[in-house]
């Protein structure tokens, strides 16, 4: 499923979010719409590459284990594409791999479950 909640105001930062637990992608979308993100959303990683490459999207928040294409692979395939993309990857478990993608600039930051959703709000706000 792809869907998305743009703020009406469309000066907001745009995010896709990429988790196969509906609660958890839910929780985020609400989060960072009150941060004022526009907000996109993908249940695995083949839904979020195609919203990716249709939508303009200048943050990935992205679970790693999901069925099917995992989060560190998205993250290498969307930060090819757009090299400016901000990604963080989110886990609850194994973190394998994922301090090579940090090392190599493929991942920008990385989250564990359970999150603090203002937390990860203020570290994208202070890029800008």
């Amino acid at each position: 499923m792809i869907s998305s909640s743009p703020n009406i105001n469309g000066s907001s930062k745009s995010i896709l979010i990429v988790d196969d637990d509906d609660i958890i992608r839910e929780v985020l979308s609400r989060g960072f719409e009150n941060c004022g993100f526009t907000v996109f959303k993908a249940e695995n990683a083949t839904d979020a590459w195609i919203l990716f490459n249709s939508e303009h999207i200048e943050y990935v928040v992205t679970d790693i284990w999901m069925p099917g294409l995992n989060g560190m692979e998205l993250s290498r395939k969307i930060k090819k594409r757009s090299p400016f993309t901000k990604i963080a990857l989110m886990s609850g478990g194994k973190t394998e791999g994922v301090k090579e993608l940090i090392d190599d600039g493929t991942v920008d930051y990385f989250f564990w479950k359970p999150f603090n959703i203002q937390n990860i709000c203020n570290t994208f706000r202070a890029e800008t």
